[in-house]
C-alpha cells in the first residue's frame, strides 16, 4: 500500500525544487510568528504573576501619605463607604552606609505591625526570618538590594535614626508587590546598590520618628463595585487636616504603573510587528505560488485530463503552501520560545515576583498559527482559483505572451541617454507593475522595521542626555529630612570638595486648570541658577520668570494650558493655602510632570521665609569618597544622589535591554529583506531565463547578463531604501505617541541617529549581496540549450 499518492510525491519533488525560495518565506513566517507567540506568551506570564502575586500579598487599592495623622483616623478611613480595609503605617527615607559602596545609599525604612504580618501589601519572604517583637534592629530588606550588595542574613547596615548613628541586623530578604519595579528618590531607573526597602518592626520606628500612636502611610483596600473618585475625595478630605499628600489609585503606584506601562509596550509589538512579517510573507507565496502556476499549466492541464478533480488538483497546491506555513510555524514556535524565555529572564531582574515562569501557552500558539494560515490563504487565494479554474485544453496552450508596447522611459527624452540595459530593465518593471510596487513595499517594510526597533536607543540617549547635561548640571543632589532655612546651606558647602551649592524647594500642590486637575510638585529655583536648567523646545537655556508658574510641556498638555493661563493652586502642606498663579512659561522636559517657579516668589506666594528641601553640589571628583562618607553621618541628610553612578547604572541596563532587544531586531529585519530579495531575483531568473539565454548566444558576457537581472534587484532596493527609511521613522513617531512611551513619568523624544539610518540602509543591502551572490552562481549553472529548448 503506498504511502503517498502521486500528487503527494509531486508536493515533496515542487518543495525540493524550490526549496531556497520557500525555505525564505518559512523564515519571514518563523520571525512573524515567533514575534507574536513569544511576546503574546510573555504579556501573559507577566499578567497572570501580577495578579496572583497582587491577590496573594493583598496589594492595596488605594494608597495615601500625611505628615502625621493620629491612629484614631484609621477607624474613620475604615468607615468610609466602599472600604474594606486599612493599613497604616510608618514610612521614611534613610541614608544607609553599605560595605562596598562608595556612594549614599538610600533605605527606605516600612513598618511592620509590632506582630504578625501586615493585613496589606504583605512581604514574601525570601530567605531568613522575619524580625523577632521586640528586637528592634532586626530587619528585612528587599531581595534585589540584598543581592545587588551582597548582604544576607546575618549581615548589618548602619543608618542615622533620629540624629543617632544605629546599625540594623539584617535576618531575611523579601519582596513586596508595592516594589516589584524599585526606583529610589530622585533617580529614573532601578539602581538596586544604591537603594534598598527595609521592612522594621513598627514601635521602634515609630520612636524614632515620632510616630507613637500615628502614621504617615496608608494602605486601603476596596470592596467591589466601590466608587473610587467618591472613596478618593473623602479620604483627603479626612487627612488634609493632617497634612494628607492626597490619595492615589493603585493604576498611580509607581511599581504597579510601570509594569502597567510595560504591558502596554507589549501590547503594541505583539501585533504591529508580526502583522508586518507576516503580510510580507502573504505576499511572497503570492508571487512564488503564481510563478509555479504560471510555469506548470501544462501540468495542471494534463492531471485534470487523467481524470483528476479540480479540487483535487487546488488541494495539491494548497499542501505545498501548508508544508511551507508547517515549516515556518514549527521553526517560529522555536522562535518564539527562546524569545519568550530571554524576555522573561529579562522581566525577572527588572521585575521582582516570587514566580515569573514562562510557558508559551496554548492561546497563543493556536492564536499565532491562525494568523499565518490566514496571511498564507489570502497570499494564494487568487493562485489556487486558477488552478481550479483552468480549462485542460486552455492549460495546453502557452501562455499569451506579454503585450509589449513603448514604455514610459522611452516616451520620455531621458530615454536616449540611458544605456540599452537600463532600458530592458525599466521595461521589465512595467510588465508588472503591482508586483514591483509591492516589492518595494516589502523591501521599505525591512529597512522600517530596522529604524523603527533601533531608534530606541536614540531616544533613549536623548532622554539622559537632556536630564543630566542640560537640566540637572550637578555632580551630586542631597535630600533634606524636611524642609530648612537657607542658613543649611553654608554647612553643605562645608562638606568635603563642594564647590558650589545650589538651594531647591519642592512643595507638593494640585493644579487645577477648567476640570482638568494634576497633582505635582513645583520645584523653586533661585534666580541666576546655574545648575538646574530650563530649556525651550529647541534646548536652549530660558531664565526663570521672576514671577509665575513654568511648565513642563506634557504637564501643560495634560491640564490644556499655555503661557498667560491662570492655574488654581492648592498647596498639600504646611498651611495649605489656595493660590491663583499665572502661567509664565512653557519648558521642554523628558520626565517626570513638574512645575518651577522661582524661589523667593515661590517662598513668598507660601507665606513662608525662604527655604529648601534640597541642594544641588558641584563636587571635585577626588573627594567623592569623602563627601559621600560625610553625608552618611549628617542627621538632616535623607538622601544623596550621584548624577555620575546613576547614569552608569543606567547605561548598563540600556546595553543589557535595549543592545540585545535591537539586536534581535536587526535579525529579523535581516530575514526579512532576504526573503524579499532572494525570492524577487529567483522568481526574475526563472521568468527571463529564455531571454538571458538568448543574450548569451547572442554574445553577451555573463556579466553583462547578469546585470540585467541585477540590475532590476538594484532599482527595486533604491527605490525602497528612502521610503523605508521615512516609514521607519512614522512608525518610530507612531510609537512614541503610543500609551507605553508617552507616560506621565517619561516620554521618549522622536531621535533618528545617522547611525540608525546606516544600519537600517545595511541591513537591506546585506541582503541584496546574499541575495545577488545566489543568483549569480545560479545564473553560472544555467543550461543554455536545454533552456532553449524548453517551451516558455
Amino acid at each position: 500500500m503506498r504511502l503517498l499518492s502521486a500528487l503527494d510525491l509531486k508536493v515533496l519533488r515542487d518543495a525540493w525544487r524550490l526549496r531556497g525560495q520557500l525555505a525564505a518565506i518559512g523564515g519571514v513566517i518563523a520571525c512573524g510568528l515567533g514575534v507574536f507567540v513569544g511576546m503574546r506568551a510573555t504579556m501573559t506570564s507577566l499578567q497572570d504573576a501580577r495578579t496572583t502575586y497582587y491577590a496573594e500579598r493583598r496589594f492595596g487599592d488605594v494608597f495615601v501619605r500625611v505628615v502625621r495623622a493620629p491612629e484614631r483616623v484609621a477607624q474613620s478611613l475604615a468607615a468610609v463607604p466602599g472600604v474594606r480595609r486599612v493599613q497604616t503605617r510608618v514610612v521614611a527615607d534613610v541614608t544607609l552606609d553599605v560595605p562596598g559602596v562608595a556612594e549614599t545609599a538610600t533605605g527606605r525604612l516600612v513598618s511592620l505591625p509590632e506582630h504578625g504580618e501586615p493585613v496589606l501589601n504583605g512581604v514574601h519572604l525570601r530567605s531568613g526570618r522575619f524580625p523577632a517583637p521586640g528586637r528592634w534592629r532586626e530587619v528585612v530588606v528587599s531581595e534585589v538590594f540584598a543581592e545587588a550588595t551582597g548582604l544576607g542574613p546575618g549581615a548589618r547596615l548602619e543608618t542615622v535614626l533620629n540624629g543617632k548613628r544605629e546599625v540594623l541586623e539584617i535576618v531575611g530578604t523579601g519582596l513586596s508587590p508595592e516594589y516589584v519595579r524599585s526606583v529610589g528618590p530622585g533617580l529614573l531607573m532601578p539602581d538596586d546598590r544604591r537603594f534598598g526597602v527595609l521592612w522594621i518592626r513598627r514601635p521602634p520606628l515609630a520612636a524614632a520618628f515620632d510616630m507613637e500612636g500615628a502614621f504617615n502611610d496608608a494602605s486601603l483596600r476596596l470592596a467591589r463595585g466601590a466608587r473610587v473618585p467618591e472613596v478618593l475625595a473623602r479620604v483627603d478630605e479626612l487627612l488634609e487636616r493632617y497634612g494628607g499628600g492626597g490619595a492615589i489609585t493603585r493604576a498611580d503606584q509607581e511599581s504597579a504603573f510601570f509594569v502597567e506601562n510595560e504591558l502596554d509596550q507589549l501590547a503594541t509589538y505583539v501585533w504591529m510587528v508580526p502583522s508586518m512579517f507576516l503580510a510580507v510573507a502573504a505576499f511572497l507565496l503570492n508571487v512564488v505560488i503564481g510563478r509555479i502556476v504560471a510555469g506548470q499549466r501544462e501540468q495542471i492541464s494534463a492531471l485534470k485530463a487523467l481524470g483528476y478533480r479540480d479540487a483535487e488538483v487546488g488541494a495539491h497546491y494548497a499542501k505545498l503552501i501548508g508544508l511551507v506555513v508547517l515549516v515556518g510555524c514549527a521553526a517560529g514556535l522555536v522562535i518564539g520560545a527562546w524569545l519568550g524565555d530571554a524576555m522573561t529572564r529579562m522581566y525577572v531582574r527588572y521585575y521582582r515576583f516570587p514566580d515569573l515562569p514562562f510557558g508559551l501557552g496554548s492561546r497563543a500558539v493556536l492564536q499565532g498559527v491562525a494568523v499565518s494560515a490566514l496571511a498564507a490563504a489570502l497570499g494564494t487565494w487568487a493562485a489556487i482559483r486558477r488552478v481550479v479554474a483552468l480549462p485542460p485544453a486552455e492549460g495546453l496552450r502557452p501562455e499569451p505572451p506579454p503585450s509589449y508596447g513603448r514604455s514610459l522611459v522611452d516616451r520620455l527624452r531621458i530615454a536616449r541617454r540611458l544605456p540599452t540595459g537600463a532600458r530592458l530593465v525599466v521595461r521589465e518593471l512595467e510588465r508588472r507593475p503591482l508586483r514591483a510596487v509591492f516589492s518595494v513595499v516589502a523591501i521599505a517594510l525591512a529597512a522600517g522595521l530596522t529604524v523603527m526597533n533601533a531608534f530606541t536607543l536614540d531616544s533613549v540617549l536623548r532622554m539622559f542626555n537632556v536630564q543630566f547635561g542640560l537640566q540637572q548640571r550637578e555632580d551630586v543632589t542631597v535630600t533634606l529630612t524636611e524642609p530648612r532655612s537657607l542658613g543649611v546651606l553654608s554647612e553643605l558647602r562645608a562638606l568635603p570638595g563642594v564647590f558650589h551649592a545650589e538651594p531647591s524647594r519642592t512643595v507638593p500642590v494640585e493644579l487645577r486648570h477648567g476640570v482638568r486637575v494634576e497633582r505635582v510638585g513645583i520645584t523653586g529655583i533661585p534666580a541666576g541658577a546655574r545648575l538646574q536648567g530650563l530649556l525651550d523646545p529647541d534646548l536652549r537655556d530660558v531664565p526663570v520668570p521672576d514671577d509665575g508658574l513654568v511648565l513642563t510641556t506634557k504637564l501643560a498638555e495634560l491640564l490644556a494650558a499655555r503661557a498667560g493661563d491662570t492655574l488654581t493652586v492648592r498647596v498639600l502642606e504646611g498651611a495649605r493655602p489656595t493660590l491663583e498663579l499665572p502661567v509664565a512659561r512653557v519648558v521642554e522636559s523628558y520626565v517626570g510632570l513638574s512645575a518651577h517657579m522661582e524661589l523667593a516668589a515661590l517662598c513668598r506666594v507660601l507665606g513662608e521665609p525662604p527655604t529648601l528641601n534640597a541642594a544641588r553640589l558641584v563636587v571635585d571628583d577626588a573627594r567623592l569618597p569623602d563627601l559621600h562618607a560625610a553625608v552618611k553621618r549628617t542627621p538632616v541628610v535623607a538622601g544623596a544622589t550621584d548624577r555620575d553612578a546613576v547614569l552608569r547604572s543606567a547605561r548598563e541596563l540600556i546595553d543589557q535591554n535595549i543592545g540585545a532587544f535591537v539586536a534581535v531586531s536587526l535579525s529579523f529585519s535581516l530575514v526579512m529583506a532576504f526573503g524579499v530579495l532572494y525570492n524577487a531575483v529567483r522568481v526574475t531568473l526563472a521568468e527571463r531565463s529564455h531571454e538571458l539565454a538568448s543574450l548569451r548566444v547572442l554574445g553577451f558576457r555573463r556579466g553583462e547578463v547578469a546585470a540585467l537581472l541585477l540590475g532590476e534587484l538594484g532599482l527595486l532596493v533604491g527605490a525602497a531604501l528612502p521610503l523605508g527609511l521615512l516609514a521607519g521613522r512614522a512608525m518610530a513617531q507612531m510609537l512614541v505617541s503610543s500609551p507605553g512611551y508617552d507616560t506621565d513619568q517619561f516620554r521618549l523624544p522622536l531621535v533618528v541617529s545617522p547611525a540608525t539610518y546606516a544600519m537600517a540602509v545595511l541591513t537591506v543591502l546585506a541582503a541584496g549581496a546574499v541575495s545577488s551572490w545566489s543568483a549569480w552562481r545560479k545564473l553560472e549553472r544555467i543550461d543554455i540549450v536545454e533552456v532553449l529548448k524548453a517551451r516558455d
